[in-house]
């Protein structure tokens, strides 16, 4: 039993090097401390929306006073209070084949509420909020 105990070390050594090699280097490694974000529905990940390119219309759906000073280049102003002066702006511009994404802060609703009446009261086919709002926009600027 004593000599087979030394070699039982030496084969276990000898089967997690690589495993460990393979587990730390492997191109298709889980991610173990990374949380995948996942769209809930009617959401979109910003790497997505890029993706998209010039077929997103952006739509800010923060208020006047938080737009005016920094927002997605290209995005257009549409939020609950100036509803009914900045719907026609964006109507405007869209077209059947634009997708539209819109966002607000992490931490509010409204950009839920505009997709929603944008979806309902607009019909519009294809309408997305942003996952994590403005602030993912800003953490990928960084």
């Amino acid at each position: 039993m004593k000599k087979l105990f030394p070699q039982l070390l030496v084969l276990l050594a000898l089967a997690v090097i690589p495993a460990a090699g393979s587990a730390l280097f492997h191109p298709r490694k889980p991610l173990w401390n990374e949380v995948e974000e996942v769209p809930g529905p009617g959401e979109v990940l910003l790497q997505t929306a890029q993706e998209w390119g010039g077929k997103v219309l952006w739509l800010d759906a923060r208020t006047k006073a938080e737009y005016i000073p920094a927002h997605i280049p290209g995005a257009m102003p549409l939020n609950e209070d100036d509803w009914d002066t900045l719907l026609p702006r964006v109507l405007a511009v869209w077209n059947k084949d634009r997708i539209v994404v819109v966002y607000c802060s992490r931490s509010c609703n409204a950009s839920k509420e505009v997709a929603g009446r944008l979806r309902e009261d607009v019909q519009l086919p294809q309408v997305y909020v942003l996952k994590g709002g403005w602030e993912s926009w800003l953490a990928e600027k960084k």
